[in-house]
């Protein structure tokens, strides 16, 4: 299955879950004066959707249930854009890539899902 980050001009949920973990969580991270790793980016998008859709652990040391900040934080999305599919969706991607150990302590998306923590 492939996923676009846009279809018929407006961005996928799994795109919004991309940008928060690649980019979001680097600024809130920023905004709260924790350092983050500025050696290296998050990896791509279509690494992270290759990653979520093999549904595998990636990355062991990382690998945990989604934290609370971000739980508070999808909290207040839906507050502003509403309880629907893409809300959702967007989540549960979220979700997963903590699962799965794509997301370093600091809440912000691996450079590739081959990394070891």
């Amino acid at each position: 299955m492939t996923v676009s980050a846009m279809v018929n001009g407006k961005f996928t949920p799994e795109f919004a879950a991309y940008t928060k973990l690649a980019l979001s969580n680097r600024f809130q991270n920023e905004a709260r004066g924790i350092r983050n790793d500025t050696s290296s980016s998050s990896m791509g998008f279509s690494k992270f959707i290759e990653a979520i859709q093999k549904d595998q652990e990636v990355n062991h040391s990382y690998a945990r249930k989604i934290s609370g900040d971000e739980v508070t934080n999808n909290r207040l999305y839906q507050q502003s854009h509403g309880v629907n599919e893409f809300s959702n969706r967007r989540f549960t991607a979220i979700e997963r890539a903590y699962e799965l150990g794509l997301v370093n302590q600091s809440g912000v998306l691996l450079s590739s899902f081959n990394a070891e923590g």
